[in-house]
């Protein structure tokens, strides 16, 4: 099995428990970072000694079980990174779809949960090429649009269109409570990628990242369900709504490597 039941057991209790605090939200992606250290480790991966640049760093919990790894921390977000403390770690204010490092700057990036917010998705994986260095990794990882949880917080009124989400949508589910301050809504969003200031949702699927990741020139390492032993994500079609969080391993292609 790909995860053990017990870190399945917690990941369910602080996911139901990650917006009630910025701490709760914290330890809600330090699990999370664990089970992916683990992960990578069974694709070849190790993270001590790497350069990583952690997009869309948000509260900074993956960044702490990044360092924890041995790696070097870059964390990167539209608002201020965490304030972590130690020499392997910086953090910057930046868009993701224009990285401000030099080409071949890192040797590991992050991305979770955010490609399906940004409106140049295709922008964002070539500024991921440029920056990584010829042989570096990338993780990218997204909840496809049409999986139960791909409206996020519209689910499951997604699936009737944008229009009709927003509508059925209850304000509460979009009241944030301390995530308002850091994240800044919009008052009066008119569609899902008018959510927030400077970012929204999207319709990223599976077949639609595939496309991309292709089109990067970045090499396909290994696609998968996170934490799943059994994987759905190949399936046309009904893979996009058997799929509840899409991983891929991305590789740059080493220099004069066909």
């Amino acid at each position: 099995m790909l995860s053990t039941v017990a870190d399945l057991v917690q990941l369910w209790t602080l996911a139901r428990r990650r917006l009630r605090s910025p701490e709760d939200y914290v330890l809600f992606q330090a699990q999370q970072g664990s089970m992916l250290a683990s992960y990578l480790r069974r694709q070849g991966v190790t993270l001590v000694g790497r350069t990583v640049l952690d997009l869309g760093s948000g509260l900074g919990g993956y960044s702490k079980i990044w360092l924890d790894q041995g790696a070097r921390v870059i964390a990167l977000d539209l608002i201020r990174p965490a304030a972590l403390t130690g020499a392997r770690y910086s953090g910057m204010v930046g868009d993701a779809q224009a990285i401000p490092l030099c080409d071949g700057a890192v040797t590991f990036v992050f991305c979770a949960s955010l490609i399906e917010h940004v409106a140049t998705p295709d922008k964002l994986l070539a500024e991921v090429a440029r920056v990584l260095t010829p042989g570096g990794f990338c993780y990218l990882s997204f909840p496809p649009f049409y999986s139960p949880r791909g409206g996020h917080e519209f689910a499951p009124y997604h699936y009737l269109g944008e229009r009709l989400a927003m509508q059925l949508t209850p304000a509460k589910r979009r009241e944030l409570n301390w995530m308002n301050n850091p994240y800044r809504p919009t008052q009066r969003p008119k569609s899902f990628a008018d959510l927030y200031e400077g970012w929204g949702l999207y319709r990223m699927t599976v077949a639609k990242a595939r496309g991309l990741i292709a089109a990067s020139g970045l090499v396909l390492v290994d696609m998968s369900t996170r934490y799943m032993p059994v994987s759905f994500i190949r399936w046309p079609v009904i893979g996009e709504a058997l799929t509840w969080h899409a991983q891929f391993l991305l590789r740059k292609s080493l220099d004069g490597e066909a």
